[in-house]
């Protein structure tokens, strides 16, 4: 009896593993593009990440780009990150602040394209994204500034 129970356990928990697996496979596989941007009148930053780049331009018509390649273990962990939110439910987010209303802050945007598909968040103040999403915001801007010290 022991060695059935053991034996079904051990079948759902495979199952289990296969699921997650290729849900994340899945994610792995798609053309995927997640861009930060963040203005207010005298200033402009944009941030994009691609399985292959990180770029970064603090010019709005985007003429004067910085790229450098995205490490495996940086995009791997955005993935992980990214398979966490619900993207289509993006636009639907709640800014946690509004001080960019009154020039209190810079407006930001985050932006995840996978395939052809666009999902676009509702604008918040830079420095303070909705929780949903703090902790890719943060996985970007991060891998912005390693690459502006390299």
């Amino acid at each position: 009896m022991k060695i059935v129970f053991g034996l079904f356990i051990l079948f759902i928990l495979s199952n289990e593993c296969k699921q997650q697996h290729s849900q994340a496979s899945n994610l792995v596989q798609e053309k995927i593009m997640i861009s930060y941007e963040a203005s207010t009148r005298g200033f402009y930053e944009r941030t994009w990440v691609t399985r292959d780049s990180v770029s970064f331009s603090t010019d709005r018509n985007l003429n004067d780009i910085v790229r450098s390649k995205c490490k495996i273990e940086d995009w791997d962990v955005l993935i992980s990150l990214l398979d966490e939110i619900d993207v289509k439910s993006l636009s639907k987010l709640e800014a946690p602040t509004k001080m960019h209303q009154v020039d209190g802050a810079a407006m930001a945007t985050l932006t995840v394209e996978i395939n052809s598909e666009t999902f676009e968040t509702t604008i918040f103040d830079h420095g303070h994204p909705p929780k949903v999403i703090s902790s890719l915001v943060k996985k970007v801007l991060s891998m912005k500034e390693m690459m502006t010290k390299q």
